[in-house]
């Protein structure tokens, strides 16, 4: 949990010192709040799971959680994009090609925490074989 604490939370000051060095403070804390908002939800696909690797797991095999990603994702981005969502959440315009861009960053807590899972089931693995 610290871990993913860690990852989540370094990916958005990481976005947000960025931000804020080439844009305004709105500009970054709306993209610094895009990339967490992300980041979770795309992590919430590798939580299904401790031990297999999100490849191993069917995509649709949880309908729900992935109508819920979806939707997510749409508001997300809608948000940058309407102005009365935008004065309800307090962000930004961010253009499509930045979402882009906040969703691979946003990726990177998902990354590793799936190559922890190899790494665990490889040292399990190899501590069980003579």
């Amino acid at each position: 949990m610290g871990l993913t604490g860690f990852l989540t939370a370094g990916v958005a000051f990481a976005v947000y010192l960025y931000v804020l060095n080439t844009g305004t403070v709105e500009q970054a804390r709306s993209e610094a709040f895009a990339v967490l908002v992300f980041a979770e939800l795309l992590r919430s696909f590798g939580s299904r799971s401790e031990t297999k690797p999100l490849w191993r797991i069917r995509f649709l095999s949880n309908l729900n959680l992935a109508a819920v990603v979806v939707v997510s994702f749409g508001l997300q981005v809608w948000s940058h994009h309407n102005a009365m969502l935008s004065r309800f959440l307090k962000t930004s315009f961010v253009p499509l090609a930045d979402d882009l861009w906040l969703l691979a960053v946003g990726t990177i807590p998902l990354l590793v925490l799936e190559m922890v899972k190899l790494v665990r089931n490889k040292i399990s693995n190899g501590v069980n074989t003579p």
